[in-house]
Order: C-alpha cells, then sequence, then structure tokens
C-alpha cells in the first residue's frame, strides 16, 4: 500500500469523525445557551422581585398596593420580559407606616421560561404521549424585606 492510498482512507476516516462528533458537540453548545437565557431570566426575576419588596417597605406609600404592581411590571418590561407572563404575589403588612415599622412584606415572582431548542426537540422525539411539558417551565424568586 503506497502513501497517496493511505491518506485518501484517512480523509474519509476524518470525515466519519466529524459526523459522529457534530451532533455531540451541537447539543452541547445549544444546551449552553439555553443554561444562560434560562439563568438570565433568573436572574432578572431575582433582581425584580429584589427592587420590588425595596419598594413595597418605603413609608408614606398613598396607594401601596398598585405602585407596588406597577413596580413590579415596569421593571420586568424593561428589562426585556413580558410582564403579563409573569404572576405577581404581594404579601404586604395592612396598616399605617407606624403599625407596619419592622413587619416584613414580601414579594413572589413567577415567570415560565421556555426552552427554545429542546423543548421543541423533546417533544417531538417523545410525541403527542406527554404533551407540552417539556417546552417550559417556572422560574420563581421571592424577596423579603422588613418596613422602615
Amino acid at each position: 500500500m503506497n502513501g497517496r492510498t493511505r491518506h485518501r482512507r484517512d480523509r474519509g476516516q476524518s470525515l466519519v469523525e466529524f459526523v459522529l462528533v457534530l451532533p455531540i458537540l451541537l447539543v452541547i453548545v445549544f444546551g449552553i445557551i439555553e443554561f444562560a437565557n434560562a439563568w438570565r431570566t433568573e436572574q432578572i426575576i431575582t433582581t425584580v422581585a429584589r427592587e420590588t419588596a425595596r419598594v413595597a417597605v418605603l413609608p408614606d406609600m398613598a396607594n401601596r398596593d398598585a405602585d407596588v404592581a406597577d413596580t413590579a411590571n415596569a421593571r420586568l418590561t424593561s428589562m426585556g420580559l413580558q410582564s403579563s407572563s409573569a404572576t405577581v404575589s404581594l404579601t404586604l403588612c395592612a396598616g399605617s407606616s407606624a403599625t407596619c415599622m419592622g413587619q416584613p412584606d414580601k414579594v413572589q415572582i413567577t415567570y415560565p421560561y421556555s426552552f427554545q431548542f429542546f423543548g421543541p426537540v423533546m417533544n417531538l422525539m417523545c410525541g403527542s404521549g406527554c404533551g407540552s411539558r417539556y417546552g417550559t417551565i417556572n422560574l420563581s424568586s421571592t424577596a423579603t424585606m422588613r418596613n422602615e
């Protein structure tokens, strides 16, 4: 066997190895992208919950419930998420600022995150038997602060 024939076989072997490794590499790359987007969304929700809880504990707010909910929706929208998809739960101290001094206010935000790549692929592989349960997860964050 001469060198020319062996070189031609090696080229075919490299192509076969590339075809075998490419799907694994693509799954890893798209997995990193999917995880990064989900983590970014989780961080946004955490930040919005903290900022909203901070607004909730400020003294002397006239229309406290509406102002706190509006703040959460405005912050979600300004950070690129759809505020209509989010569920904002408020547990605020009822009463005047004097009676609520030191009492906690709690803000919980739940947001559905839809996987862009792996959700549809998993649903396609699973078929109609599993519904669409692999495409969306609920991300949630809670912030609690004491009234000033």
